[in-house]
This record gives structure tokens, sequence and C-alpha cells, in this order.
């Protein structure tokens, strides 16, 4: 099947060739990544027990037996504070305070404590005059560009909007401006009226392999209402917690111990944009990398069927 289609949210256009799996491929000097066993690891700055490697906590969730999540300042940040062009702060949002705990194998508590985290981090880092925009992004494995194994994702605050952020509020609002309608709130509507690629269908999130994206088997969770990341309520972290557990259960069933990356979208935090712009997360496996086709015509490949791959991830 040869098929155009183009990204609603990006205007990416990507053509679907699903035809392609077949390619034979050479396997031999692929590396693996093995699963994480141990729950301690001496070397690592993340662990509990190694805080001296580490710098001190911004924010922590405990228990009787000590922390189970914590931010700190990253010692090696994109961007800093005393900088002018590109001022803003650079956190470390640690997961776990075990070694081999993943999305892959975290309960829904966890998860909970996770959400949690980001949010009073969004929150707090959005509080700064200077900051136009707050990012939350995490790194699973080498091949999605993680440095270390230890469950942790990052958050920056900066001072200007990023140029992928630009171009979604671009989009949304030129096709606010066009249909006086949501591209969020119809395209929502559509996806639920056809249920072709609706994974799961919940009170405040809607989970969905795009029609079309640039990125084989992302799979995409929007936010239904209105709201600012920091304005999540515990009811919704519970419902988004319970999404994460038993989405990554069949994503770890179907690719294994894939490498992804988790991109969180959110409003900036100086210009109103909620009346077009939905908060929505990416998920996204990083089995294939971009060839010559994509960096040279700016055009995507896919060879994974929306469609087919939504059937395989059903939440009930």
């Amino acid at each position: 099947m040869k098929e155009l289609r183009i990204d609603p949210i990006t205007n990416d256009v990507v053509i679907f060739a699903t035809d392609r799996l077949k390619r034979p491929l050479d396997t031999a000097d692929i590396p693996n990544e093995d699963e994480e066993t141990n729950e301690y690891d001496e070397e690592c700055p993340f662990c509990k027990g190694n805080e001296a490697y580490a710098t001190d906590a911004l924010f922590e969730i405990e228990s009787e037996e000590g922390w189970l999540v914590k931010s700190v300042y990253n010692k090696f940040p994109i961007i800093d504070d005393m900088a002018r062009d590109v001022y803003g702060v650079h956190e470390v949002m640690i997961e776990s305070n075990k070694h081999n705990r993943s999305f892959y194998n975290m309960s829904q508590k966890e998860f909970e404590d996770v959400f949690f985290m980001y949010r009073n981090r969004f929150r707090d880092l959005s509080k700064d005059d200077k900051v136009e925009y707050v990012s939350i992004f995490k790194n699973f494995l080498r091949k999605a560009g993680a440095s270390l194994m230890h469950p942790h994702a990052q958050i920056l605050s900066m001072s200007f909007i990023p140029p992928e952020i630009t171009n979604e509020l671009l989009v949304s609002k030129e096709y606010y401006d066009s249909n006086k309608s949501s591209l969020y709130d119809d395209l929502i509507e559509n996806e639920i009226s056809l249920n072709r690629r609706v994974v799961y269908n919940g009170e405040a999130f809607l989970v969905l392999i795009p029609y079309a994206t640039k990125y084989s088997g992302e799979v995409r969770i929007i936010f239904k209402d209105k709201i600012e990341f920091g304005e999540l309520n515990d009811n919704n972290i519970q419902e988004l917690s319970t999404i994460f557990e038993k989405l990554f259960k069949k994503l770890y069933n179907i690719n294994g111990y894939m490498p992804f990356n988790l991109c969180i979208h959110t409003h900036p935090t100086k210009i109103e944009t909620k009346s077009y712009f939905n908060v929505h997360m990416h998920i996204i496996p990083r089995k294939y990398n971009f060839g010559g086709f994509e960096l040279g015509t700016n055009m995507y490949v896919s060879s994974m069927s929306p469609e087919e791959l939504t059937k395989k991830l059903k939440i009930d």
C-alpha cells in the first residue's frame, strides 16, 4: 500500500509504504541494550545512597524509607540562568529510587508519583517572568539520547518558544481563524466518531495512533480539556497513570525493551493559546532512523499502518 497523508497537527507530509517492512535488514551489528536488573548501581549518581554525586533536591516525594522521586539541577545544562539569549533552568527529574525501574515495569502508583513531580516542577518553573515556555521530555536508552540508565526525565524553562511548538501553534491558529473552531476539538470528535485509530477514550484524555506522523509507531495522548499542564488535578493524574501503566505493558509486548522519547507539548506561559491549542504528549519509539530521503526532502516515510497498530494497543 502506498498512501500520502498529512499530519493535521504539524502539516508534516508522510508517505505510507507498509510493504517496506519486508525489506531485508542486516541486523548482525545492531547493538542491543539489555534490561537493567540491579536495583542499585554504586556508580550511578541518581541511585538512592549516592546523593553526594547529584545536586540538592529541588522537589521530593518521600515515604518512610526515604525519597521516591525527586528533581535536581542538571549538572550539564543545555541552558542556564546566566545567559541572556538562552535564559532558563534545566532540571533532571529522577523518576524512581530504584535503578532498574522503567516505564515498562512501573506500577500505577509509581506513575502517579512521576506525574505529580512533573506537574510540580512545571508549575514552579512557569512562575519566572523571563520564561516563555517550559519543555518536558524523556529519553530512554542510548538510541533515544539517554546518557544514564537510571529512570529520569528532564524539564527546561526557556526564554523563547521552540520552533516545533511555534509551528504547532501556527497550524492550530490558522485552522481556528479559518474554521471558527478548534483543530484539537474537531480532531478529537472526528477520531472518536471514526474509531479507527483510538487506543483509549477516557474522561480527560484521548489516546490515538496519529493519522499521519513522521515517527513510525508514535502514540499521541491529547488532553480533552483546555487546561494547562500545571492545571492537571489529582483525578487527571490518576487516569493518566493508569493509561501509561497499561500502554507501556502493551508496547513492551509488541516491541520489547524499545528505546523511546516522550515529549510533552504544553502551552506557552505568556500568550493565550487555550482557545485553539491543547496540551498533548508524543510517545515516539526509536526503532527507525531518518534516511537520505527524509533529510533531503523534509517528507517522511512510514512503514507501519496506524490502524493496524491501534488494534494491538487498544486499552479497555
